[in-house]
């Protein structure tokens, strides 16, 4: 009995030093978004509000303050659910075709689908960079959506294809053997049937082009500066609590989104069971 608790107390404080380590950096953000001074300081200072006022004035594009930053949210919005739309579908497709297609070489072409989480970004980002300066005439928006489509299309094949391989493939069968060809059998049956890992697909689809910086720095111009590259610039003239301020703004509104969707998610399940 008396192993039996220490094992459970061994447990319980390795996940809260793990939880701690993890959770750590953005409790300090939320934190010190609070500091009553005028430099990003933890422990705080003091306890303030007037870092979420001066947010007002950032939207408003107040003199002496950095402008256009609802022009890098909406850029990183649009840029976000676009490539998150091209991941789903051309993700989907492919993770489909590599899990049923009976041809040599689909566990390599699997494994370079993911060449983009295992490369540094900054390699995926150099290359991307020299290969549209050597295609030439590419608008900014086009770069920085095909950049952002390449580093989150892993992001859907792993889900899916984790879908796809828990799937029960006699229902697959036994849709065609009713009449039903592979379209029909892939709308109406595999893809109900894998919605949950398309879905976690692009939650983290999305999640990685909004939150991008690394490749958005080498594809980004002055005619469009998304929220990542906003937040840096700002972060290099302006060291005060205002950007921590903005970054738990962004925390929230991210949660806040995680959370709509898994409520979303279950209450689908709900109806579902109650046909």
């Amino acid at each position: 009995m008396k192993l039996h608790v220490t094992r459970r107390g061994l447990l319980l404080t390795y996940v809260t030093l793990f939880f701690i380590y993890l959770e750590g950096p953005l409790a300090v953000i939320v934190l010190s978004s609070f500091n009553s001074g005028q430099i990003v300081r933890f422990p705080p200072e003091g306890f303030s509000l007037k870092w979420y006022g001066a947010l007002m004035d950032l939207v408003r594009n107040a003199p002496d303050m950095k402008p256009e930053l609802l022009n890098a949210v909406y850029t990183s919005l649009w840029l976000g659910v676009a490539s998150t739309i091209g991941a789903v579908i051309a993700g989907t497709l492919g993770a489909y075709a590599l899990q049923r297609a009976k041809i040599p070489g689909t566990n390599i072409l699997r494994q370079l689908f993911l060449l983009p989480l295992l490369f540094p970004q900054i390699v995926t980002g150099i290359g991307l960079v020299l290969w549209f300066s050597a295609v030439g005439g590419v608008p900014t928006w086009m770069r920085l959506l095909l950049g952002h489509l390449i580093i989150s299309l892993p992001c859907v094949v792993v889900t899916v294809t984790a879908s796809l391989e828990t799937l029960d493939r006699s229902l697959e069968d036994a849709a065609m053997n009713l009449g039903a060809n592979r379209v029909k059998t892939f709308l109406f049956i595999t893809l109900p049937s894998i919605q949950g890992g398309v879905l976690a697909g692009a939650i983290f689809a999305w999640l990685t082009s909004f939150s991008n910086f690394t490749v958005t720095y080498f594809l980004f111009s002055g005619e469009m500066n998304p929220f990542p590259l906003w937040l840096y610039q700002y972060i290099e003239y302006y060291i005060d609590p205002g950007a921590a301020a903005l970054a738990t703004c962004v925390l929230l509104i991210t949660l806040s989104v995680l959370l709509m969707i898994n409520r979303l998610q279950a209450l689908g399940r709900v109806v579902a069971v109650s046909k």
